[in-house]
Order: C-alpha cells, then sequence, then structure tokens
C-alpha cells in the first residue's frame, strides 16, 4: 500500500511540475512578446537595415541612372513629386531622379500591388486583407479589410476605393479618406471591374452578359446618399477601366472598344476598334489606346482628344509596346524608339533607345525605361 501511495504521490509531483513549468513558459512568453512590441521601432529598423545589404534593387548613378533588378523579381514602379517609387516583393523603395536611395520600407504583403497618384502611393495585397497609403516622408495609414480585396485604387485627392470579396454578395465596396477613414460601404449585387472616384463620389463598372456576349454597366453613387444616380445601358465590351471627367461623364476604356458617356449616363459617342488592345492611358481629359494586328504585324495608335472629336489614328508596321499620357503629349513605346504625339495624331519627337524595354515614364526632361530586370533613365 506504501509502494502505491508513493507512485501516486510522484506521480503528482510530476503533474504539478509540468503545471508549473508550463505556466512559467506561458508568462515568459508573454513577457518576451511585450518587450518586442516595446522595443519594435528599433527592431524593425534594424531588420530593414539587414534587409537592404541583401536588395533586390542595385543603383548605378555613374552617367545615366540605372537601377538593375535581381532575381526576376516582379515589381511596380511609378512617379511621385519627381521621385521613383519601386514596389518588390518585400519593400518599397523610393529613388531621386539621380538615382539615390531616398528610403525603403519593408512589408509584408504577398502578391503586393502598387497604385499611385501625384503625391502618395497605395498599396494592397491582392486577395489578402491588408492595404497602406505612403508618402514620400513616411507611411501615412494602414488598413485592414474584413474580406480578400480584389483590387483597390487611389484617387487625386488622396482617397482610396477598395473592393472585396462578400459571403451574400458578389463583392463589397469600400471608400476610405484622406486619412484613412471610411467614409462609404455598398454591397454589390453584380461583379465591379473598376471604380473611379469623383469629388463626392464614384462611379463603378460591373460585368454582366446579355444574348451571350459580355456587357459592361456604369453606374454613379454619391457618398451622402444610398440611391444610385444614374445607370448606363449595357455596352457590349469588358470594361478594362473607367475614368471619370471634369464634365461629370465618364470615358470608358473596353477590350474592344471605348466610349464617352455624359452626367446623366447617356451615351455620348463609343468608337470599336480594328485589332487587339496592347496598352491605354488617360490623363488631364485625353485618352491613347494601343492595338495590335498579329496577323499583319501592324499596330495602331488611337488618340481620344475630347468627346465630340473622332479619334486620331496612327498605324505602325510592327508591334508597338506601351503607350503613356504626360503634359498632354502621346508617348509611344515603339521598336527601338520613343516617339510624342500630339492629339490630332502627329509625330512631335523621336528618340532611339535600346530595344528592351516594356514601359515607359516620363519626369521633366527625362524618361525612365521600365524592363524585366532593369529601370533605365535617358535624356529626352
Amino acid at each position: 500500500m506504501a509502494n502505491f501511495d508513493d507512485v501516486l504521490q510522484a506521480r503528482l509531483r510530476r503533474k504539478r511540475r509540468k503545471q508549473l513549468i508550463g505556466g512559467l513558459v506561458v508568462i515568459a512568453a508573454i513577457l518576451m512578446a511585450f518587450g518586442i512590441y516595446s522595443r519594435r521601432d528599433r527592431i524593425f529598423s534594424g531588420l530593414e537595415k539587414i534587409g537592404n545589404q541583401y536588395s533586390n534593387l542595385n543603383a548605378e548613378t555613374d552617367g545615366e541612372f540605372l537601377l538593375t533588378v535581381s532575381g526576376g523579381v516582379e515589381y511596380y514602379a511609378e512617379l511621385i513629386n519627381h521621385n521613383l517609387f519601386v514596389l518588390c516583393d518585400k519593400y518599397l523603395y523610393i529613388y531621386d531622379m539621380d538615382g539615390k536611395l531616398l528610403d525603403s520600407r519593408q512589408h509584408a504583403y504577398s502578391n503586393a500591388i502598387m497604385r499611385t497618384n501625384q503625391n502618395k502611393a497605395l498599396v494592397y495585397s491582392f486577395g489578402g486583407t491588408h492595404f497602406r497609403v505612403d508618402s514620400q516622408k513616411k507611411m501615412l495609414y494602414e488598413n485592414t479589410t474584413e474580406q480578400p480585396i480584389l483590387f483597390a485604387v487611389l484617387s487625386d485627392n488622396g482617397y482610396v476605393a477598395v473592393v472585396t470579396e462578400s459571403e451574400t454578395f458578389a463583392c463589397h465596396l469600400s471608400v476610405f479618406d484622406a486619412g484613412g477613414k471610411s467614409v462609404y460601404h455598398r454591397d454589390c449585387v453584380e461583379r465591379l471591374t473598376d471604380v473611379s472616384l469623383t469629388d463626392n463620389g464614384c462611379l463603378f463598372s460591373t460585368i454582366g452578359a446579355e444574348k451571350g456576349e459580355l456587357v459592361t454597366v456604369i453606374q454613379s453613387v454619391r457618398f451622402d446618399d444610398s440611391d444610385v444616380q444614374w445607370v448606363t445601358d449595357p455596352l457590349p465590351t469588358l470594361c478594362m477601366h473607367i475614368y471619370a471627367m471634369k464634365n461629370g461623364g465618364v470615358f470608358v476604356i473596353g477590350d474592344t472598344q471605348a466610349a464617352y458617356y455624359n452626367n446623366t449616363g447617356a451615351l455620348v459617342n463609343t468608337y470599336e476598334y480594328n485589332g487587339i488592345l496592347l496598352d491605354y492611358d488617360f490623363s488631364e481629359e485625353h485618352g491613347a489606346v494601343l492595338l495590335k494586328n498579329e496577323e499583319r504585324r501592324q499596330s495602331v495608335l488611337m488618340l481620344f482628344a475630347d468627346e465630340n472629336t473622332p479619334p486620331a489614328s496612327v498605324t505602325f508596321d510592327n508591334i508597338c509596346k506601351a503607350v503613356s499620357i504626360q503634359d498632354g503629349t502621346a508617348y509611344l513605346l515603339d521598336a527601338g524608339k520613343i516617339r510624342s504625339y500630339s492629339f490630332a495624331g502627329t509625330e512631335l519627337s523621336s528618340l532611339g533607345i535600346e530595344d528592351a524595354y516594356e514601359k515607359i515614364l516620363k519626369n521633366g526632361k527625362y524618361f525612365y525605361l521600365l524592363g524585366y530586370d532593369r529601370i533605365q533613365r535617358v535624356s529626352s
């Protein structure tokens, strides 16, 4: 009997010892987490310095600015306030016009995407639940969503529209002001393909089907009214982007045609493409659409001056790569050339370059050429 009692007491002591050790481990973990949190600024600052030693980007500033991208890393690059913002898989880098690194900020977003205006950068995680807004000086704020993000847009006045998945609707639209405060939300019964923000509301495009073909419908809403202001008739195209115009109307770029609508949603003009959509841009009330014809090995540049003027067209006997609008001029990335055009279709200039780039950015007298593994600055 004594042996049984001894064994029982020994088991009880071992059990209490395990419980005590387990409790001490939990307390130690809590204290460690609190210590890390209280010193998070210094710790993450140190991690960023370590990360910079193994950066994805390397700048050469001897002569024209050249930035090489290592390891086949996907990146986004845009110009903000005469600085180059480059988003990679782990960092947001900011360079001045001459290639000097001004800042590098770590992020933990998988499938990170960047959208910009003239002053800020919106970074969000496609399929994730986080987004943030950065200026040149600092990260301004970060927010989370309840459902995975499908896409997000940033307006010129700093408002952010975020479209997420929904458990009970096709998707959900949320709008945040320049400080990150929620100002509008809407459950949507149709899938949204794009959003364009206005001063007191927004326009959004939805995708549907009619008579066996894809159609796009544009709706206009105000932040202070739950009702829809107006709805367009279905347009037989898949909407790529919509752009709110100063007169309250909207310019639509679809995969097969472009269209203008007035401020009540009535169709003003539509223009079908004679080719496959390759690239497009819209800025300062002007639009540009780049098409390709693989059979003829030709490209067509359509230039939209305003809603009442048919677009000018320029044809090229090769497949061009990209188009960008800056300061009222359309810049075309051709095979080994950058060509500039007025919106009447007149060629203004031509600059020879290496045929190794896929996109162009313009900043003053400089072009920034974006390729698979490099970003190069050249003088115009």
